[in-house]
């Protein structure tokens, strides 16, 4: 790859020099735009050919992705770098500072040697094509938002969701994603049924540091709670209107009139992907190092290769990993103006007939293709009452 560098990365010890993550606007520490692009141009200029009509163009759209510990987000980074809609484009893996910061063996009190826990997922997602690595601590990742036009919030754990939700969207009123045209948030089903049982029960309140001497307890669960604030925090910021706990309008607000409202003249929009509890491992070759491979992981994947998609939160159910990430993928690469400022919810169907079935077996290595773009349009399409929507003209990114 042209731009394509070996470099230091701060506070990774023995790790650093095993990773080459720097590419693009990695590659200095404070990248002059002229530079940048320009190194951007030379390494993809033969791409361009691809993508003549796309929604995204490698040679002026970064992606960044967030929640890249979890397994989602990192099979987001995987498909979007293979996909032929953003191959070539270039892609952020957001990673906490922590990430960086290794550890002493809790298993050999003598050894000198610092453990780094995210090392093998860094590693993984880093050799993928034109994928970088950054730590949120440093002035790259400022830099790496200010060239962001679209994003991805796939973290799996609904605190850090809100969390990086909050962040991002002080960071876009001060001006610091000027570029920022397209955000896809990953939720749960639920979010508007939690007086109803299951959702009840999962959005129990806890507290956090009980019996801990030295330390107050903190308020800890409620995760749809904070999904669902999550998500109206998006709206809000977008410009859009927030919904009611049950999913309605406020008073004095039509349902209609929002929903034929054009959004293709915003600064920015978005998409909320709600989804069941996660099931499944992704592809190997990012997750090969992760511990977490569990057996019903594998069969989930061989049994759930279908998705069924619904405006607002109809279903219950389980989600497959890889197939929301392709969807997810998916509100970033289509140019559907129904897909912006909207909320869909996913779950996996199945188990698929025995003959898709045959000849996989995810822990060799062996997994079932991803859902194709085609499947989550067929998903989205507007039913009959819709049927007067067209579509856009690369709506999700900036010109």
């Amino acid at each position: 790859h042209a731009c394509l560098r070996r470099v230091s990365v701060p506070n990774l010890g023995p790790m650093a020099s095993s990773i080459v993550t720097a590419r693009g606007p990695l590659a200095r520490t404070s990248p002059g735009p002229k530079s940048f692009r320009a190194c951007r141009n030379l390494a993809r200029a033969p791409r361009l050919r691809f993508f003549p009509s796309a929604a995204i163009d490698p040679t002026r759209d970064t992606i960044v992705v967030f929640g890249c510990k979890e397994r989602t987000a990192q099979c987001a980074v995987d498909q979007l770098s293979k996909n032929t809609r953003s191959a070539g484009t270039t892609i952020t893996v957001c990673l906490p500072h922590s990430s960086y910061v290794g550890v002493k063996n809790p298993f050999n009190a003598m050894a000198s040697e610092l453990l780094f826990a995210d090392k093998v997922t860094i590693e993984c997602l880093s050799d993928l094509d034109c994928v970088d690595a950054v730590d949120q601590s440093t002035t790259a990742y400022a830099d790496v938002l200010a060239e962001a036009t679209g994003v991805i919030i796939a973290n799996e754990y609904a605190p850090d969701a809100l969390a990086e939700t909050v962040e991002l969207l002080a960071r876009i009123k001060a001006g610091k994603v000027p570029r920022l045209r397209r955000v896809v948030f990953l939720s749960h089903i639920g979010v508007e049924r939690r007086t109803l049982d299951p959702y009840k029960t999962l959005n129990r309140k806890t507290k956090i540091g009980t019996g801990v001497i030295g330390r107050t307890p903190t308020d800890g669960g409620a995760p749809l709670d904070k999904w669902f604030t999550a998500e109206n925090l998006l709206r809000v910021g977008a410009g859009d209107v927030p919904i009611n706990d049950d999913g309605s309008y406020p008073a004095g607000v039509s349902a209609e009139t929002v929903s034929r409202k054009d959004w293709t003249k915003n600064e920015w929009t978005y998409t909320v992907i709600r989804v069941g509890d996660l099931r499944g491992n992704g592809p190997t070759s990012v997750v090969f190092g992760d511990a977490m491979l569990t057996l019903v992981d594998n069969a989930f994947d061989v049994r759930m290769q279908d998705i069924t998609m619904e405006r607002g939160d109809r279903f219950d159910g389980f989600t497959k990993r890889l197939s929301v990430a392709v969807v997810m993928n998916r509100m970033l690469t289509s140019t559907q103006n129904r897909v912006l400022n909207k909320t869909f919810s996913c779950i996996s169907t199945g188990p698929v007939d025995r003959e898709r079935r045959k000849g996989w077996d995810v822990a060799k290595g062996r997994s079932p293709p991803p859902l194709e773009d085609k499947v989550v349009d067929e998903e989205i399409a507007p039913k009959e009452e819709e049927s007067g929507e067209t579509e856009g003209a690369a709506a999700p990114v900036p010109t």
